[in-house]
């Protein structure tokens, strides 16, 4: 019988090895299923951030230099007044504040050396970003510690322009890539021209050229090695290293850039020494051009204006865009304005007081326009008082009114002399063109029509009387004899007067408009000294302009203003209009008489709206020519004065403007025009009867005959008869 040992039955396990063996099992399961769920959660995970990563490679973003330059400060250039060479005047800043940018060789190396050493030591060898800073960087911020000081200049650059700066681990991220690709597309010279062009310098102020204007009164390359020190000082925190507020903590600051340029070897131990005891002087108060201005004047507002309009009508582009790009263009503006004589006009409007006074309780506002024989505006002045804003409402420039008798020059004498249909001395009977009571179409007169504004008739004049006393209507007259349609086009296809209206019930192709003045909207003090052009410069139109051109920040021109001149009336009719002009200033019974100049020849006519809403002057020099408009801004309002005041304020004007002017220059006269002795009474050519006679100018051929009538012969009729109901003639004796 076999053994009990050796009977083949298997040997049982004891208890405490099954609970043990069966530990191990249960752990080594486990620990594979943990181990695996590690290994393929960190293959998720490590793809998922591998996804992240290629995808911020992927999307990295190169900032275009080359468009982020166009985002800089506008200029605009005058003439000084005593060399004739353009001048810095006014600079406009855009949404990125007050920006000139400068190109990298106007640097001096010692800003260079100044930057690299405080920002970024190791800029010339890293691509874009210093890994080594960038870690210490990351320890310190995971540790609780200062998590700046890791960004190159590169970074910082494209912090400055995209504006992202937030402590986040994947902004961080996305900057690396960013600042990598940047150094891919652009040399480091580039980048650095970039950084110091955005970089923050205190009061509203970027870049360093701007900053050297504002600080230091002098242009990045006349830089010395401290003030560029106390520049690039100012970027750890403009707030408290600007040098104007805090030159203490500029100075230093300055301190600790001399010690790490000279760690870096860029200077010598006795240069630091030497540099450390240097103060830098600062030119608070003295910015360039007109900074230290609260407000632009009112010349800068008509010629912003004025660009931004142009921009327009060249590029098709809407308001929004052409202002913007104005504004953060870096345009070059090569403006017209002589400041001379612009602060001529504002020192007097600022003065209220300095007005003639009328008998309103509230006294009228007023505007001033003056422009040379080339179209330019030299000065412009658009209100009344001192000014409280930039970019104010111009009325010089945009402010519609009544211009009253200063159309007669332009419209019906100008067209009547040209067409030869008059002469200087031409009799006219001033006599109602319509009755009261009389009834022509569907309008009923209810007084005589039209009314003088010395409320009667004076019956026969020469043309010469009617303009001198600004007669209504024997304009009237002339008007009717060309037709509306006739003067409407040669004021608005010609002297390019853009405001007046050509159709609908209330329009200003009609006798009144184009006789009186009285139009539907009104007319610029601007476009209405544009129209008087041709009486001071021999008969041409040239278009108003406030700029010669515009540059772009290349330096190419992208506006050329129009100067190129358009006759419109010949010389002859020109010379004649002038020589009338003169006589509302010098003859005895002009209305303009307040306006002469001692020493000067002045040519000028005086307007007035209907119930005298609007009162005007328009006087010209051989040298300049003004138009001045008193009135009420806001409404129509009758203007109670005594001695008429329009001319009275031109005179106060221009006779300072004309303080060093050659008073022997005289207007363009036209060799074809002669002056004559004519008889008051005819109007023709004075015989040895004539009791009366005065001096007239003509053309060559278009003389008057030989005065008949003081020798019994007064049958000289010239009749135009109408068949028109709305239109029915007109007869001048």
């Amino acid at each position: 019988m076999p053994s009990k040992k050796n009977s083949g039955q298997p040997k049982e396990t004891p208890l405490w090895l099954k609970i043990i063996k069966g530990f191990f099992r249960f752990f080594a399961r486990a620990f594979v299923t943990v181990f695996s769920v590690i290994i393929i959660s960190g293959c998720i995970i490590g793809c998922v951030l591998a996804t992240v990563i290629l995808g911020m490679v992927d999307d990295a973003e190169v900032v275009d230099l080359d468009q982020l330059e166009l985002s800089y400060t506008t200029i605009i250039y005058t003439k000084d007044s005593d060399t004739g060479v353009y001048v810095e005047d006014t600079k406009l800043y855009g949404e990125s504040g007050k920006l000139i940018w400068a190109d990298y060789d106007q640097f001096p190396d010692y800003l260079i050396d100044t930057v690299v050493a405080a920002e970024d030591k190791r800029f010339w060898q890293h691509q874009g970003v210093d890994f080594a800073r960038t870690i210490q960087a990351t320890l310190s911020f995971l540790t609780g510690g200062d998590s700046g000081g890791g960004s190159t200049i590169t970074q910082q650059l494209i912090k400055n322009v995209t504006g992202a700066d937030e402590v986040r681990i994947d902004r961080k991220v996305k900057e690396i890539f960013n600042a990598l690709a940047l150094e891919k597309q652009y040399s480091k010279q580039q980048i650095l021209e970039a950084y110091l062009n955005v970089i923050a310098l205190g009061y509203n102020t970027k870049g360093v050229q701007a900053a050297a204007n504002m600080y230091f009164d002098k242009d990045i390359s006349e830089l010395t090695l401290p003030e560029c020190a106390g520049l690039i000082a100012i970027t750890n925190n403009p707030s408290i290293f600007e040098p104007f507020g805090h030159p203490e903590n500029n100075k230093e600051r300055r301190e600790y850039i001399y010690g790490e340029m000279l760690e870096n070897k860029y200077i010598s131990e006795a240069e630091y020494n030497a540099l450390c005891e240097v103060d830098i002087v600062t030119s608070k108060g003295q910015v360039t051009g007109r900074e230290s201005s609260k407000y632009t004047s009112w010349f800068i507002d008509y010629v912003i204006d004025d660009v931004i309009s142009d921009l327009m009508d060249e590029y098709g582009w809407d308001k929004e865009t052409a202002s913007y790009n104005l504004y953060n263009g870096g345009y070059r503006i090569y403006a017209t304005v002589d400041n001379r004589i612009q602060n001529i006009v504002e020192d007097y409007y600022e003065n209220p007081d300095g007005f003639p006074k009328v008998y309103n309780s509230t006294q009228p506002d007023s505007a001033f326009v003056i422009l040379n024989y080339d179209g330019e505006v030299v000065a412009i002045v658009g209100g009344k008082g001192e000014k409280t804003g930039s970019r104010l409402f111009n009325i010089a420039a945009s402010g519609k009114r009544h211009i009253g008798s200063t159309i007669k020059p332009i419209s019906s004498y100008a067209l009547a002399i040209e067409n030869d249909l008059i002469t200087f001395s031409t009799v006219i009977t001033d006599e109602p063109i319509y009755k009261a009571g009389e009834t022509v179409g569907s309008t009923t007169f209810k007084a005589d029509w039209p009314v003088n504004y010395y409320a009667g008739y004076m019956g026969d004049v020469p043309v010469d009387v009617a303009v001198q006393r600004s007669i209504n209507t024997i304009p009237v007259k002339l008007v009717t004899l060309l037709t509306p349609r006739t003067v409407f086009d040669f004021l608005t296809q010609k002297l390019h007067i853009s405001t007046l209206i050509d159709s609908g019930p209330n329009n200003d192709v009609a006798v009144a408009p184009m006789a009186l003045g009285s139009f539907t909207e009104g007319v610029t003090p601007l476009e209405l000294a544009g129209a008087y052009q041709m009486i001071g410069n021999g008969g041409l139109y040239i278009e108003p302009h406030s700029y010669t051109k515009v540059l772009d920040s290349e330096g190419a021109v992208i506006l050329n203003a129009n100067t190129a001149p358009e006759r419109v009336i010949s010389a002859e009719t020109a010379t004649i209009l002038n020589k009338l002009c003169q006589r509302v200033v010098y003859g005895p019974r002009g209305t303009g008489t307040a306006a002469a100049i001692p020493g000067f020849t002045v040519a000028g006519k005086t307007g007035s709206a209907s119930d005298n809403t609007d009162l005007w002057f328009v006087g010209m020099t051989p040298q300049y020519l003004g138009v001045v408009w008193l009135g009420y801004a806001e409404g129509m309002k009758e203007i109670k004065y005594g001695p008429y005041p329009t001319p009275v304020i031109w005179q106060a004007i221009m006779k300072q403007v004309m303080v060093g002017e050659d008073p022997s220059v005289k207007f363009p006269e036209s060799t074809n025009v002669v002056s004559a002795t004519y008889c008051t009474a005819s109007g023709d050519l004075a015989g040895s009867a004539c009791a009366e006679t005065a001096t007239g100018w003509y053309k060559k051929n278009h003389l008057p005959g030989n005065c008949t009538r003081c020798y019994g012969d007064s049958n000289g009729i010239w009749i135009t008869d109408g068949d028109d109901d709305e239109n029915p003639g007109v007869i001048i004796e």
